[in-house]
């Protein structure tokens, strides 16, 4: 019942060959041009990224700093504090040490040559174990 023609198929499949190849060729090309379409846009994308991570850490630096400054004029605060506390303390042993003078000065006076002849003592043996 089929029977194979090729004078009748002949020029059909010649015709349909050349717009296969046709159709590869423009395949090729468009492969081509999207390949380096592609290429630009991934490109472009990793420069994108780039600059919004260093954007990014940017901005981490400036929060750091910023959070370090902080912390610097908190340690100053309390720096501060610190010396107004040891000032108002010194001067209230100084303050107790003048009345205690002032109530029992010989007492004092024995107190502060046996603390001298202490210090002298250990300075005089720290010498000697130089030598």
């Amino acid at each position: 019942m089929f029977q194979y023609r090729s004078s009748a198929f002949g020029p059909s499949v010649n015709s349909i060959q050349k717009h296969l190849s046709a159709v590869e060729k423009e395949l090729e090309t468009i492969g081509r041009i999207a390949g380096r379409r592609g290429s630009a846009a991934a490109s472009a994308a990793g420069e994108q990224i780039g600059d919004a991570i260093a954007t990014i850490l940017s901005e981490m630096l400036d929060r750091f700093r910023e959070r370090g400054r902080a912390a610097g004029d908190q340690a100053a605060r309390f720096g501060t504090q610190a010396v107004n506390l040891g000032k108002g303390f010194g001067s209230e042993a100084l303050q107790r040490v003048s009345a205690e003078v002032e109530d029992r000065p010989l007492v004092t006076l024995g107190v502060a040559l046996g603390i001298g002849i202490l210090i002298g003592a250990a300075v005089l043996g720290s010498a000697a174990m130089k030598r």
